[in-house]
Formats: C-alpha cells, structure tokens, sequence
C-alpha cells in the first residue's frame, strides 16, 4: 500500500504545480502498472533510469520504423543499428536532463518523503 499513497501524493503534488497528466501519468506507464509494474512517475526516477527507459523505448519503436520504411535497401544493417543506437542515446540524454531540470524548477518533494507529505515537510525538503 505505501507505493500507491507515495504515487497518489505524487500525482496530487503534479497536478497542483500545474503539470498536465499526461506529463506525469503517461499511457504507457498506466497500462504497465495495470500489469502490476510499481513505476514511478518520470519526474520521480533517477536520471539513469529515465535515460535508459526513454532511450530504449525510443530506439525500439523508432529503429523498425526507420528500417523497414527508409533504410532497408539503402544502408548496411551494421549502419542502421549504429545510427538507431546514437538517436536513441541522444533521445534518451535529452529526456533525461528535461525530467532532471523539470524535477528542479517544480521543487518537488523527494519520493522517499512523499506518503507522510505535508506543507511543512515539502518546505524542509526544499533547496535553500
């Protein structure tokens, strides 16, 4: 149960920063945690873990999609995975730091703290 009053709060503290739902609840993380997945909020994870999961996911659909529409009789396939491995490294960095920075200017309460959250607490939690 703590996860999904941590994730309530969450979305409460979004939401009233005025981040819209589909920044903080996107459709692929509601229907993942319909199969039970406990996934935070991007705005949430670690930078790490938003650089791998936006570049991976990136990369998967965007490379098939670039293959068989556009590259499959013009480049080798050694240069095509390359090419679909630097985008979505760079696609994956960008997000990344846009999530890190966003987290930043929000000042939003660390995840750890959120169940127990309170207007007092978020004030000690913030950056001076």
């Amino acid at each position: 149960m703590p996860f999904e009053q941590r994730l309530f709060a969450a979305h409460r503290e979004l939401a009233s920063k005025g981040v819209q739902e589909l920044n903080y609840n996107p459709p692929l993380c509601r229907l993942l945690r319909k199969f039970g997945w406990q996934l935070k909020p991007p705005h949430y994870e670690h930078f790490m873990v938003n650089l791998i999961s936006m570049g991976l996911s990136m990369g998967i659909i965007w490379g098939p999609l670039m293959w068989f529409f556009g590259w499959e009789h013009e480049v080798s396939l050694g240069y095509a995975l390359r090419q679909i491995s630097v985008f979505a490294s760079c696609f994956g960095l960008l997000m990344a730091i846009v999530f890190w920075v966003r987290r930043r200017q929000l000042k939003l309460t660390p995840w750890e703290a959120l169940p127990h959250s309170t207007p007092r607490t978020q004030q000690r939690w913030q950056p001076r």
